[in-house]
């Protein structure tokens, strides 16, 4: 059985030879792991690790796209939406920030429709299917931000978060015009990948360490109608698709089975999440990926204590021999060990 092959039995809870794995990092982590083991090649982290699923994504094409030096020297980038973020060094560790939001002072529909909003003729799709002909064998996944996480890039989060009791219309204006562009941008990745492309994976993220970020009513309301034709539109072209939510969001997981999600990740070590109810409650429809917690454990525990949180969630969510897809609960950052990196892939599975 090949990556492929067993990421997408995975994905449809059949049985698979061995639990497969994903493997996810910040750049500054990868380039740490590239040079701690001599590699040359990108690919061969995930040969090192067994990981059977690699991201794919269409090359940008379209205007260009500012990116200029602030007071301070920090980097800023535009992005294909209109946002622009901040990168900046802090302790050594990369990171970013959105510092300007073009939706933020909008009032009016007329103006969010009058809005320059990116265009599916501004990507090369061709260079997707290449991705994914160069890594035939392995499962392939693609996504961006999803729309809430985009919505709160356009405008502030505390904005979005009123309009969405306060001015429904500027909150649903703005989520269509986004849906609109998403639509289209993935129909033409899973056409020019003819079959090649596994999994959709907008991420999002609806939780807090406690609760959702705003009510189960408004998600429904919100959320519910654009992720349920993502997930359709993966269906149609034979892939899954793969809910990315940090955070508590036990409180919608009913919701995102029967908008037809498939996987649900990264699994958070919080309140409602854990794995034996996930497993009890919805293990018959549902694929979990990660868990394997970057909070406490992965950064601050020893090699032991990873081996140990992993065989829990490999025998918890995967003893059956399927349903699950060994990854940690986030993208590994600069603060994890190289050696808890190593644990979490060394345990057998």
């Amino acid at each position: 059985m090949n990556s492929k092959e067993r990421i997408r039995n995975a994905a449809q809870r059949k049985p698979v030879d061995r639990i497969p794995a994903a493997f996810e990092a910040i750049p500054t982590v990868v380039e740490k792991l590239m040079k701690h083991y001599g590699f040359q090649d990108k690919k061969q982290l995930w040969d090192l690790y067994q990981a059977d699923v690699i991201p794919v994504e269409p090359r940008y094409i379209g205007p260009p796209l500012k990116i200029y030096l602030d007071q301070k020297g920090n980097r800023v980038e535009t992005s294909y939406w209109g946002w622009q973020e901040t990168y900046y060094k802090d302790g050594g560790e990369a990171g970013h920030v959105v510092t300007y939001y073009p939706l933020e002072h909008v009032e009016t529909i007329e103006a969010i429709e009058n809005y320059t909003w990116p265009d599916p003729d501004w990507f090369d799709y061709d260079s997707v299917r290449k991705q994914c002909e160069e890594n035939e064998g392995r499962a392939t996944i693609a996504g961006h931000e999803g729309p809430f996480h985009i919505a709160a890039f356009l405008r502030p989060m505390e904005d979005f978060l009123v309009d969405m009791l306060a001015e429904p219309e500027i909150a649903e204006k703005i989520l269509e015009k986004m849906h609109q562009f998403e639509m289209e941008y993935y129909r033409r990745m899973f056409e020019a990948c003819n079959g090649m492309l596994d999994i959709l994976r907008p991420h999002d993220d609806y939780g807090t360490q406690r609760g959702l970020l705003f009510s189960r009513e408004l998600w429904n309301k919100y959320m519910r109608k654009n992720t349920a034709e993502l997930a359709e539109l993966a269906h149609r072209y034979g892939g899954f698709y793969q809910q990315h939510s940090c955070g508590a969001i036990n409180d919608i997981i009913p919701d995102l089975i029967e908008c037809g999600v498939d996987i649900l990740e990264p699994i958070q070590k919080v309140q409602g999440m854990e794995p034996e109810h996930l497993k009890k409650d919805y293990g018959d429809q549902l694929t979990f990926h990660g868990g394997i917690d970057t909070q406490r454990v992965l950064p601050f525990g020893t090699p032991q204590d990873v081996r140990d949180e992993t065989r829990k969630y490999l025998d918890i969510l995967g003893g059956d021999g399927t349903g699950y897809i060994l990854m940690a609960s986030q993208s590994f950052e600069g603060d994890v060990p190289v050696e808890n990196i190593e644990a979490l892939y060394q345990v057998e599975r």
